[in-house]
């Protein structure tokens, strides 16, 4: 059977983000440094097995390893508590939907050093799988307040090693995994940014852990949205864990992470914030968890993860390692959602999302 799995999507008051229908010129391209400047890897994360206790009976078949160790530079504040009233809504909705959570899609601050914006993510299975991953930023204006003027991406291996990168996306940068220009596949896709500065690629990738940075500036003016879309959710490989680490605040800074349940089926999934554990010099002290649906409601929420739903954390191997941080396990219905990741006393740190499809199923 096919692993049913997940990947981001669409950060909650995206609706309005509309994507360009345009068919681009291909521009001249370049070619990745040898020499990157930046190194960081997946964030850290358990290895998932057991038997919780929803509806479905979970066995993730991977073991998720994203673990970064950039050098930190920004010292917490505390700021007021925000309010949050989300509504999730997806920029793009690519490729066949089976049975999978299909896309994930992280907005926050974007910085530099231990604070730029990181989306991890598990290809599982055998086979190679196509992904398409952007970094969006100016099309946030009026979304957000203060967007990224400029945003570049990364996509590293599991070894921290540089694989592809782009800065505009109509200008293609050739590497290991991008050998011609790419400009008139990006708009086929669908999925080509509204805004020239705003980056993209697709690449196909092997069974493994990658990691998508986004980079930016230090300061106020750098919002910014990390994707990573399933082009081929149907094939025999399958996104798995998902995770985004990135710089929290409160209002616009706030990490929100979206995903989509495809196909007809429920699926079960594990959601974590954490920020405590994390090997950074600001980690987020207390983060708090909140999961809504395409229309804004609540459907869980979580401070201290032992304190609700203890026991089937557990027996998913999925506890966080420190009491303050948060998880919550849900059985979704085919549909969009939200995971809204903030300090519950409204300080600022380093935070982390992660999303588990834990729902029972083996690969062939």
């Amino acid at each position: 059977m096919i692993q049913r799995t997940l990947v981001a999507l669409g950060a909650l008051l995206l609706a309005s983000v509309a994507h360009s229908q345009i068919t681009p010129t291909p521009s001249p391209t370049a070619t990745i440094s040898p020499s990157p400047s930046i190194t960081p890897t997946p964030s850290v994360t358990p290895t998932p097995s057991g038997t919780p206790t929803p509806s479905a009976t979970p066995t993730p078949s991977v073991t998720p390893t994203p673990s970064a160790t950039p050098i930190p530079t920004v010292t917490p504040t505390v700021t007021p508590t925000p309010t949050v009233n989300p509504s999730a809504s997806p920029t793009a909705t690519p490729g066949n939907l089976g049975d999978t959570l299909v896309n994930i899609s992280t907005r926050a601050h974007a910085e530099t050093g231990s604070n730029v914006l990181i989306g991890g993510f598990i290809i599982g299975g055998s086979a190679n799988k196509t992904v398409a991953v952007r970094a969006l930023g100016p099309s946030l204006t009026g979304l957000v307040s203060t967007p990224l003027a400029d945003p570049t991406l990364q996509l590293r291996d599991s070894s921290g090693v540089l694989i592809a990168a782009n800065d505009n996306w109509q200008n293609t940068i050739l590497g290991p995994l991008i050998t011609s220009n790419q400009v008139a596949a990006i708009a086929a896709s669908g999925l080509a940014p509204t805004e020239p500065s705003e980056s993209a690629m697709i690449v196909t990738l092997g069974p493994g852990n990658y990691t998508a940075i986004v980079t930016g500036t230090d300061g106020v003016d750098n919002i910014a949205l990390v994707e990573v879309y399933d082009l081929d959710p149907a094939d025999g490989s399958q996104l798995l864990n998902i995770s985004t680490r990135g710089l929290i605040d409160t209002g616009d800074g706030m990490m929100i992470a979206g995903l989509i349940v495809g196909g007809i089926d429920d699926e079960a999934i594990v959601v974590r914030g954490l920020g405590p554990s994390l090997p950074v010099a600001n980690p987020l002290p207390d983060p708090t968890l909140t999961l809504v649906d395409a229309d804004g409601n609540t459907l869980a929420q979580d401070d201290n993860w032992a304190d609700t739903q203890g026991d089937d954390i557990e027996a998913a191997m999925l506890a966080p390692t420190n009491q303050l941080e948060s998880a919550i396990l849900q059985t979704l219905p085919p549909g969009q959602y939200t995971a809204i990741l903030t300090d519950s006393t409204g300080q600022t740190g380093v935070g982390l999302i992660e999303v588990y499809n834990i729902t029972a199923d083996e690969f062939p």
